[in-house]
Formats: C-alpha cells, structure tokens, sequence
C-alpha cells in the first residue's frame, strides 16, 4: 500500500476544506440572503411606525401656500422661517448656515441652508436632506417656460417628509444611539437645463456644496463621525419607484430598498431597480468620504411627467408615496440604529474579499492536492 498522510498533511486538508464550506456559504447562501431575501428583517418591522402621511401631505400644502419658494422672494424668506419653526418644535437643536450666491455681472442673494438635530450628544451621525427651494423657471412646459414651477414634488415633497420624519423620530429619540440630521438644501433646483438658466449664471446644488466647503463648524470632527447621507428627491409623485443612482452606496442602497420591500412597497423598491446618473445634492457629501444614497425616480422617462413643469402641483402628489417614503427611512433608523441592536447596513465583509479567499483557498487546495498525489506516487513506486 502507498505511504500514509502525515498527520500535519491531513489537518491541513481538512482545514481548507472548513474555509472553503464556509467561504462558500458566505458568497452563494448569505450574498443571495443579502440581496433578494428579506424575511431576516421581518421581526425588525415589528415596531409601531407612526409616520403620517396626511402630516407630510400637509406640509407640502403649506409650502405651495407661500408661493414659488426662489431666493430673493418674500415666499423663500417665508418658507425659511416657517421650516426653521418646525424644526425647533421637534428637534434639540436647530442652525442655519448663510451664504450668498453672486455670479459675475448679476445681483447677490441671501441663501440659507436649514439644519435640526436630534441627540445632538450622540457620537455617529446619520443626516436626512433635501432641498427646500422650488425652480424659477418650467423648461419643459410647452407654454409659459418662463414661469416658476409649484414645486410640491420637486421640492415639496422632500421637506414634507423630513418634517414629518424629525417629529416622529424625535418621539423615539432616547432609544436611537445616533444623532440625526435633517438638513434643508437651498439653492438646488437654479442651474442650466435646455438652454435655460433658473437663476443666471447659477449651477444646479450650489448650497450642499457650500455646506460641505464649511460642514466643519456644524460637528466636532474629533469625536462624532459621519454614518451616511440619505437625500430625499421627488419623493411624493404619483407611481412611485425608486431607481438606483449609480454613485450611491451599494450597501445603503440594498439595506433602506430591503427595508421598503420588507414592508410590503415592492414596487417602489424594486429588486432590479433601473440605473440612472443623477447629478444632485449627494454627491457633495460623497465627495468627502460619505456613504450616499439618492432616494429619487426616473423623472426623465418614468411615469410621474411633470419635473420642471406647471404641472408639479399638489394634484399629482401622492400621499401614499409620502408614506412609502417616510416609513421606510422610520423603519430603516429603527432597525439599525436603536440602541442595543446587532444590526449593521454595512458589508464589513466586502464579497471581492470573499471571492479572493474562495479563489485562493481553491489554488491551495489544488497544490496541496498535488503534493499530496505525488508523495502517494512516490510510496507505490517504492513499494514495486
């Protein structure tokens, strides 16, 4: 008989083969899980959610009532003063960043970018945001393109949330181990589209990167850290449905569309969602390190039509796109930033990681197999 496996050889194969099982759960059983199966979180959605989207539908009611939210007008200082007065009511702490906007040869406007915080004393930081101003022009209406657009969807709809958003959470607020930021961006929706200046000379999310150029006076860098960046665009349209920004976070991304297809919204959150570039006011956070991610639809050839019309008004405003939205961001902090939970949005195991060790161990397993084979060789040909 050929010569014995030495009792080193052996623990060695059979340790391989335990990491390559194991791998291979990890990339083909728990990356599948990760991706299309949601029971994991079903018992996470047992908390009482208490979102309301007649609040949130209200709230975009009240914007409109100001008028076209443009800086410069009495409607955008209107408007301030009234989400500054919200955001005192629900939150711990409340600041405004002021900034002016002149492009050469034009007049200068006062802009403000709107921030509340709740446990400001927390150390890990999650910032909701959307922008606040409404267009001053409608390019794609077929009549009156110089007009300014309502905004309720545009605009509107994403501060009707996070109004609605920063009441409920702060019901909650003892039991969250971070703080949450709900930023209010100015002077987003003014840039060039179609030949066509909102505001002339001005570029599209001019406050977000303004706030990033100066984010340090809102935080101490020294002992809080930033966890993620979730912008709400267009959320309240009639036909909801999320697309994929490809710049955001893959993780985040999968774990808030999970959450929303955990609770029933899987048309909105679809598995597959379409890939689209947006240029919006997450990238300016991106841009320092942050996870992003860009709740918005396809506004370019989606079923909801009205981006940059007449038509954005509250008639083609959802209030169960509002709630689809605002409960899947409640769940969302609820499930993974309640104090004591296990739950982590992160891939601290990236997949490119497991494929190289899966790949690696597999080569190992081949060598040693083949020492293995010609040590076996080697007794027989003795033994003849």
């Amino acid at each position: 008989m050929g010569k014995d496996f030495t009792n080193l050889e052996m623990f060695v194969l059979i340790f391989i083969l335990i990491i390559l099982g194991n791998l291979n759960y990890h990339i083909i059983g728990a990356g599948s899980f990760e991706k299309n199966d949601i029971s994991h979180l079903l018992h996470f959605n047992s908390f009482d959610l208490e979102f309301n989207e007649t609040n949130a539908y209200d709230h975009i009611s009240t914007q409109l009532g100001f008028g076209f939210r443009v800086p410069g007008t009495s409607a955008h200082t209107n408007c301030s003063n009234w989400i500054i007065s919200q955001m005192q009511s629900t939150t711990s702490l409340v600041s405004t960043h002021e900034f002016i906007i002149q492009k050469e040869g034009e007049p200068s406007y006062n802009c403000q970018n709107i921030l509340g915080k709740i446990n400001p004393d927390r150390e890990n930081i999650v910032i909701f945001g959307a922008h606040w101003d409404s267009r001053n022009i409608s390019e794609k209406a077929l009549t009156n393109r110089e007009k300014p657009i309502p905004g309720a969807n545009d605009g509107g709809s994403g501060v009707g949330v996070l109004i609605e958003l920063a009441r409920v959470l702060s019901l909650y607020q003892s039991y969250l181990d971070s703080q949450i930021w709900f930023l209010f961006i100015d002077a987003e929706d003014q840039g060039y589209t179609q030949g066509m200046y909102g505001i002339q000379g001005w570029e599209y999310c001019e406050g977000s990167r303004v706030f990033i150029e100066e984010i340090d006076d809102f935080y101490d860098s020294s002992s809080e850290s930033f966890e993620c960046f979730i912008l709400l665009d267009m959320v309240g349209g009639t036909n909801l449905e999320f697309i994929k920004e490809s710049r955001s976070d893959d993780d985040l991304h999968e774990s808030i569309f999970n959450e929303g297809r955990a609770l029933g919204y899987i048309q909105s959150f679809p598995s597959e969602a379409k890939s689209m570039v947006i240029k919006d006011d997450h990238l300016a956070f991106m841009n320092i390190g942050m996870p992003v991610i860009d709740l918005i639809i396809d506004f370019i050839y989606g079923e909801w039509t009205y981006h940059h019309t007449l038509s954005d008004d509250l008639s083609n405003i959802d209030p169960e796109s509002l709630k689809i939205t605002g409960r899947t961001l409640e769940s969302f902090i609820k499930t993974y930033y309640t104090t004591g939970t296990e739950q982590n949005w992160r891939d601290e195991f990236p997949k490119w990681l497991y494929i190289s060790l899966f790949v690696g161990s597999g080569l190992l397993l081949v060598i040693v197999g083949i020492v293995l084979k010609k040590r076996i060789w080697a007794g027989n040909s003795i033994l003849k």
